[in-house]
């Protein structure tokens, strides 16, 4: 199997290691700019890196997207016109724009699209899926989470300004980069059906898009939630509360735990884990591998990466025009 990784920053090194890890004999990389292509070649001895995208993905099986946003979708075009399977990191583009002309591209020539959500492979949050379809908390009324980090801190000894995620031209900003906290709440709790928010710039970071988003959103089922992301937060965290009609289910990443309240117990059911963040990053390469080999199908395909999208876009919208918007 030839895989081409499209894209050598922090995302698509992580890949090719992780691809090579999972038994994958010909790995391909390639990236627009000479140093990054340098330094994968010198990283990763075991992988092609060449010069030009049209080398990448001569022969490839699989096509892993890993460059900003803006570019995803002309990437994805390509590798379609090419007849390869695709894995196009998060958050699937911009917006909405011309995305189901790829996606049903694809699904006319047989080709799994697979969004890169790499959550939906972390063992405590399928853990919480097991234990929402187990009906273990009833009915959920309400739910939260928080996604947030500093961006000054994503890019350790260099200037932040300089990289996409500062630039709202190249897709960056705290919407389209922090939708992992969109994608699994609907992905735990269903689809989101409306959407109020705040999409802005409001501390003192130098960029050109949004460094807080904060979403009340109304799920299809009834119940209501706030998805807050930020670009800002020095305590790095990640989190989120679910309340149903019988208890109580929470998720910290950095304890990396579950927690469970039984109000018939009265007491917190604490599920721990030992788990290493890379672990899901593997697990999601090896997910694509047997996509790919037609042995699986996506677990987040592009119609659900399209699904979110269109959530980040009412997000706009309501911002805006600061009312409710139907998704």
């Amino acid at each position: 199997m030839k895989l081409a990784i499209i894209g050598l920053g922090s995302i698509g090194r992580r890949h090719l290691g992780n691809f090579n890890a999972v038994g994958v004999d010909t790995l391909v990389g390639y990236d627009a700019a000479p140093a990054k292509r340098t330094a994968a070649a010198a990283q990763f001895p075991f992988a092609a890196v060449v010069p030009t995208l049209a080398a990448a993905l001569d022969g490839a099986d699989g096509v892993v997207v890993c460059t900003p946003p803006d570019s995803h979708l002309a990437i994805a075009r390509v590798a379609l016109e090419r007849g390869a399977h695709l894995m196009i990191e998060k958050p699937l583009t911009q917006s909405v724009d011309g995305v189901e002309e790829v996606l049903r591209g694809c699904d006319a020539r047989g080709l799994r699209v697979l969004t890169a959500y790499n959550w939906r492979y972390w063992p405590p949050m399928l853990l919480v899926e097991r234990m929402l379809e187990d009906g273990r908390i009833g009915a959920v009324r309400a739910a939260r989470t928080e996604y947030a980090y500093h961006l000054t801190t994503r890019y350790p000894g260099k200037d932040y300004r300089q990289f996409y995620m500062a630039d709202a031209k190249q897709g960056g900003g705290c919407l389209l980069d922090e939708s992992h906290a969109i994608d699994y709440m609907r992905w735990l709790l269903g689809e989101i059906s409306d959407v109020s928010a705040v999409v802005d710039r409001v501390s003192s970071l130098d960029i050109s898009t949004d460094d807080i988003a904060d979403l009340t959103v109304r799920f299809a089922s009834g119940a209501i939630g706030n998805i807050h992301m930020d670009l800002f937060a020095w305590n790095v965290h990640s989190h989120f509360e679910l309340l149903g009609e019988a208890g109580v289910i929470q998720w910290r990443r950095f304890d990396n735990e579950v927690r469970v309240f039984d109000p018939k117990a009265g007491r917190w059911e604490v599920y721990p884990f030992t788990c290493q963040l890379n672990d899901m990053y593997v697990e999601e390469a090896r997910h694509f591998v047997a996509c790919v080999k037609g042995e699986a199908t996506p677990r987040c395909d592009g119609w659900d990466g399209l699904r979110t999208m269109r959530v980040i876009d009412a997000a706009r919208r309501a911002s805006a025009e600061r009312r409710w918007v139907r998704v």
